[in-house]
């Protein structure tokens, strides 16, 4: 009989169906049982009086030991948090740390303690009393050497004037009433005199430079030392990170990342400490989730109990090795590939330009993706087209109206007409929310940046990010998949990479993502945003140019 772990908690699974496979960690819907977890979680952190801002995740499994009970799996669930809890990687109720390099007698600790100590030799060296004194002694020592020359020069300059003046004097009177070696030894004098001051106290100074200069090697060998140390036990650390997978078998950072830089923090985060503990227990993991829970900082608001992703720049690489030999549900995203897509329609054109309305599954230009590409079918399309062609971009999940530059001349028009802000556009878009909003019409002003963590997500900045303006309009309520949701239309001010997703879905926009948002919600048989219009003059012609296609849904 296994001994009662702090940490593993039991689950009531109810009326709910098991999942068929493992939660994809990057894109998912959390499930019910995930969801009940995470409620004891919350309840927990409210007990505990936790107010820190951070990542919770939920894993639910069972354990092969356990039986079942009334024809069903016993179900069990850990918790985690990513980093530190009150400046503490072990807290008995959640699951342990891969590494707790944080305990006073860990090799990490004990190294580190004698880094700190060479760091602090250092200091101590470099703000020594003796050393401030002898740099003190140099400087007296040369300001004196350097007003002696100083002062040695202006009386060579000086006897040399007056020399030359007497030879000059006796040369116009045609006399020779001056002794010409008392002048020449008088010179030779003066040039001694500067020779001597840049020599005075030159032993002094001399010695107090090799002391300064010995005591400054031992800084710098200090330095080398803690500079190798440091780094040797980083690698050490990196070491100790050692993670399972579904097959038994392990790998440590280094193996992990390869070459590639390993992100701080890599290894901390709650997905990998969950699978790792399953994989340890022997438990057969079911579902994960992560979420936020207590405060956030304005400039990346993160609404409490809302649940994310795990992140991809430390965990993507993790799990890729920790997931191997779990049958896990595929990518949601991957449901382009076993989707036939709708052609891409011709609105209108001349010679100069194109109008198109792009499907949604379409990306506007090639990636990474082997997804079908606008750009191609352009090239399809007009086998004579030249330069450049895409003069704006919508993402691969929406759809909607696209002008398009069939020549170089074309390019450069219509790119200074967006760069001017003269094209107009509006989209149409279902919201995840059937709340009143308190105006019809509003704009939502808030700076967006590449949300560096957790790419290719972008999230509001307040400090670095760019202007962002987005004009608002409220259409109504309607049913979709028997919940209420709000049809609003958007006038994009400002062009950002994901501007109207983030301010829909941000706590300071709109407070409600996108239906069908498979980064900022969750994932639907579509994203629920469409372009149904672009108005702009044309360019040559100077036609006002009004296209509309109207949204699907």
């Amino acid at each position: 009989m296994m001994e009662p772990l702090s940490y593993l908690h039991p689950l009531d699974s109810g009326s709910e169906t098991l999942p068929a496979a493992f939660t994809f960690p990057f894109r998912y819907t959390p499930h019910p049982l995930c969801r009940r977890a995470a409620i004891v979680v919350q309840e927990k952190l409210k007990e505990m009086g936790v107010t820190e801002g951070k990542m919770y995740g939920v894993l639910v499994g069972s354990l092969n030991n356990n039986g079942k009970e009334h024809g069903r799996e016993t179900l069990y669930f850990l918790a985690a948090y990513s980093g530190q809890l009150d400046g503490s990687y072990s807290h008995p109720w959640f699951v342990p740390p891969i590494v707790d390099y944080l305990d006073p007698e860990s090799h990490f600790q004990l190294e580190q303690k004698e880094i700190v100590a060479l760091s602090q030799q250092m200091e101590e060296l470099k703000s020594s009393a003796q050393r401030r004194e002898w740099q003190h002694r140099v400087q007296l020592l040369n300001t004196e050497r350097e007003a002696a020359v100083a002062q040695a020069k202006r009386l060579y300059e000086e006897g040399k004037q007056q020399r030359e003046a007497l030879r000059a004097a006796a040369k116009q009177a045609g006399t020779d009433s001056f002794d010409e070696a008392a002048l020449i030894h008088e010179s030779q004098q003066q040039k001694a005199d500067i020779q001597r001051a840049k020599r005075r106290h030159k032993e002094e100074t001399e010695q107090l430079e090799g002391q300064l200069a010995a005591l400054n090697q031992t800084v710098h060998e200090l330095y080398e030392q803690r500079k190798r140390r440091s780094e040797a036990l980083q690698q050490w650390l990196f070491r100790q990170f050692v993670f399972l997978n579904g097959r038994g078998k392990r790998q440590n950072l280094t193996d992990i990342f390869q070459s590639h830089f390993i992100p701080s923090g890599a290894g901390e985060c709650c997905a990998p400490k969950l699978l790792q503990t399953a994989y340890q227990l022997g438990m057969k993991p079911l579902a994960m989730a992560e979420f936020w829970w207590g405060s956030s900082s304005p400039s990346h608001y993160r609404e409490p109990g809302a649940f994310f992703p795990a992140c991809r720049s430390k965990c993507h690489p993790i799990l890729g090795h920790m997931l191997q030999g779990l049958t896990v549900e595929p990518d949601p995203a991957d449901h382009y590939n076993n989707k036939i897509l709708a052609p891409v329609r011709v609105m209108w054109e001349d010679e100069d330009l194109a109008v198109v309305l792009k499907p949604e599954g379409w990306v506007s230009i090639p990636g990474k993706s082997d997804q079908p590409c606008l750009l191609d079918e352009c090239y399809r399309l007009w086998p004579n087209i030249t330069g450049s062609v895409i003069v704006h971009r919508l993402d691969q999940d929406t759809s909607g109206v696209m002008v398009i530059a069939k020549n170089q001349r074309a390019h450069r028009a219509l790119s200074l007409l967006f760069e001017r802000r003269e094209v107009q556009k509006r989209y149409i878009a279902l919201i995840e929310t059937e709340r009143v909003f308190p105006s019809s019409r509003f704009t939502i002003t808030l700076p967006l940046g590449p949300d560096l963590e957790n790419m290719p997500h972008r999230h509001v900045d307040y400090v670095h990010g760019k202007e962002a303006v987005t004009l608002c309009e409220v259409l109504g309520q309607e049913e979709k998949d028997g919940r209420m949701v709000t049809r609003m239309a958007f006038y994009p001010k400002t062009g950002r990479t994901h501007q109207l997703r983030v301010h829909s879905a941000s706590v300071d926009g709109l407070n409600a993502p996108i239906v069908g948002d498979r980064l900022y919600g969750q994932v639907a048989d579509r994203l629920y945003l469409h372009a149904e219009t672009i108005d702009f003059e044309h360019p040559f012609t100077h036609e006002r140019m009004h296209i509309q296609a109207p949204a699907p849904f």
